[in-house]
């Protein structure tokens, strides 16, 4: 039998913002008259992880039969290529999401929230707030870390007052502790032994334009100088392993200092490396770069897309 319960869910190794969307707007759906139920894909990311085991959350496992549900709400992702196979595009009714380079015409029947906020929680929680909703202290405060997560506390490109504005509602609500910013930018810093492989193939996203495929990995983390200078053969091999199992024409590796505010580019490909100094401006030295421009994933799949767009 059937499951009647929407389905919401994000894309496969949900980061905090993705995962608390889906949550707490499973949660708001059913307590309106909705039944639904949050479900992931593939592993957590270390903040997500390190959020629940804090605040004795409990992480449900990965689902298993997402074609049981007649309908499915995708938050924090518009783009087909980075949902689990088992999603059929078919069903997807709504999406939530705040990215300019969006895929919604592979989603014929989902009504879309496209806009270009610090994070996808801040969309969720003014849905919560315009509503009146009763929001438990656990989902306040899920919302409340990934909105000061995604935005590097209200300093990421996109962040603004109404992401401010939301976070102070959702914080008196869950008397959020103002050392846990840094507590949190600590745990996505880890990139210990195996974890930074891990961490570059988990969040590693495609892109095509122009009939080029370009696949770009995209960490944050702190003295993303030190990681860089003393793993760097690490992040190139990984790099390498990945452009030999998903055959893109580019792949390259942008981590973004969280309290420097800069971005660093990894790539031994001299084609990649000339495509980020023509498109960004960055000048590459010994296959690392580094820009004071805070650019996100996001804003790189934007200046591609133009790029491209334009040969």
């Amino acid at each position: 039998m059937k499951n009647k319960m929407i389905l919401v869910t994000t894309y496969i190794n949900p980061d905090l913002d993705g995962f608390s969307a889906a949550t707490v707007l499973a949660e708001f759906l059913n307590k309106t008259g909705r039944p639904s139920q949050a479900g992931f894909f593939g592993d957590f990311q270390s903040e997500v992880k390190f959020v629940a085991a804090k605040f004795g959350i409990d992480l449900p496992t990965s689902l298993e039969n997402p074609e049981d549900f007649d309908q499915i709400i995708l938050v924090d992702v518009s783009d087909l290529k980075r949902l689990d196979k088992s999603i059929d595009p078919q069903k997807v009714v709504e999406i939530i999401d705040h990215r300019e380079v969006t895929d919604l015409s592979s989603f014929p029947n989902a009504k879309s929230q496209i806009e270009i906020i610090g994070a996808t929680a801040t969309l969720v929680a003014e849905r919560l707030k315009a509503a009146n909703f009763g929001i438990s202290k656990e989902s306040a405060m899920l919302l409340s870390a990934a909105i000061v997560s995604h935005t590097i506390d209200f300093q990421a490109p996109g962040a603004g007052q109404r992401d401010k504005d939301v976070f102070q509602w959702l914080k008196i609500k869950c008397d959020f502790p103002a050392s846990f910013i840094r507590e949190i930018f600590l745990a996505k810093s880890d990139f210990s032994g195996a974890k930074l492989g891990q961490a570059i193939e988990g969040d590693l996203k495609q892109f095509e334009f122009a009939g080029r495929k370009i696949a770009i990995a995209s960490l944050e983390a702190i003295d993303v100088a030190i990681l860089v200078r003393s793993r760097k053969q690490e992040i190139i091999s990984k790099l390498a392993e990945l452009k030999q199992k998903l055959k893109p024409d580019f792949v390259f590796l942008m981590i973004i200092d969280m309290e420097k505010l800069a971005t660093f580019f990894v790539s031994e490909e001299p084609e990649t490396q000339d495509l980020l100094k023509t498109i960004l401006g960055v000048e590459f030295k010994d296959d690392a770069a580094q820009t004071q421009k805070f650019v996100r994933r996001k804003g790189v799949a934007l200046y591609l897309q133009q790029w491209f767009g334009k040969k």
